[in-house]
Order: structure tokens, then C-alpha cells, then sequence
């Protein structure tokens, strides 16, 4: 268990340690289509953040490193097949981190928080577009600031 979470209940802290995965397929997910670059790009900044990051979520990534392809099909199991459905499932599971971002050291909440975001982008900009010219979609710039969450 990360030392960061020891305050939370078990359900937080599957909550927070899965959250990179939401966030992943809630991008991907946005234009109903899951496109394997997407996935690809996720599981690429996972494993960077796992040990490029200056910070204590680190850890974070550094734990669902080693188990994330299990993580996304776990997650993508849990999806229902129609995409309005998938979102609000992702939407809601991920406006949960707002309750649980109090109870976390308000540094940790706040680089877990921009963590995700820059995730986000990473995701949104992974497929699409031309010559890198229009590679967020208008489905993905809806989610990208991942607007359900509240800045800790």
C-alpha cells in the first residue's frame, strides 16, 4: 500500500490507484471508439511516470506499472457496450476523487490531480489528427480537464 493512501478506506485506495486507468478510458472511450494507440500511449506514460516523475505520485505509477494490461481489461470488462453508458459510468467513478482528494496531504492531492490531467492530454493527443494538426478530437476536448474533478 502506498504510505500516501493509509488514511483511506480500501475502496479509496483502489479508487485512487485505478484512477489513471478511468481517466485513460474515459479519453478513450470519449468518441465512443477505443482506438488501440490510445491504450498504447497510457500504458507508455504509465510506465514513464513511474519513474520520471519528481513527485510522490510516482509511486503511484510505479505500482500499476506492473500489472496495467490486467488493469485496462479488468476495466474495460466493467464497461457497458453503449458509450453514453461507458461515460457516465467513468465520469462518475472518477467524481469520487473529489471526496477522497480532502483526505489526502494537499500536496499529494494536487500532483495527483495534475497528474491525470497531463494524462489525459497525453491520451487525447496519441491518435488522430494530421501532421499533429487537430489530434484532440471535440469529444476529447470535452473530458481533457477532466471537468467532473475539483482542484484540490
Amino acid at each position: 500500500m502506498l504510505y500516501q493512501l493509509q488514511k483511506l478506506s480500501e475502496e479509496e485506495q483502489t479508487l485512487v490507484q485505478r484512477s489513471p486507468i478511468w481517466v485513460t478510458l474515459l479519453i478513450a472511450c470519449a468518441d465512443h471508439d477505443i482506438e488501440e494507440a490510445e491504450i498504447d500511449r497510457a500504458k507508455e506514460v504509465i510506465y514513464i511516470k513511474s519513474f520520471a516523475v519528481k513527485n510522490d505520485v510516482k509511486n503511484l505509477y510505479k505500482n500499476l506499472d506492473s500489472h496495467v494490461d490486467q488493469e485496462i481489461d479488468d476495466a474495460l470488462k466493467t464497461l457497458s457496450a453503449k458509450g453514453g453508458e461507458r461515460l457516465e459510468f467513468l465520469e462518475t467513478h472518477l467524481a469520487k476523487l473529489n471526496d477522497i482528494f480532502p483526505k489526502l496531504d494537499r500536496t499529494y492531492a494536487v500532483q495527483l490531480y495534475n497528474s491525470l490531467t497531463s494524462l489525459a492530454v497525453s491520451v487525447a493527443q496519441s491518435d488522430g489528427g494530421i501532421f499533429g494538426i487537430g489530434r484532440i478530437n471535440n469529444d476529447e476536448k470535452k473530458y481533457i480537464h477532466l471537468p467532473m474533478l475539483q482542484k484540490p
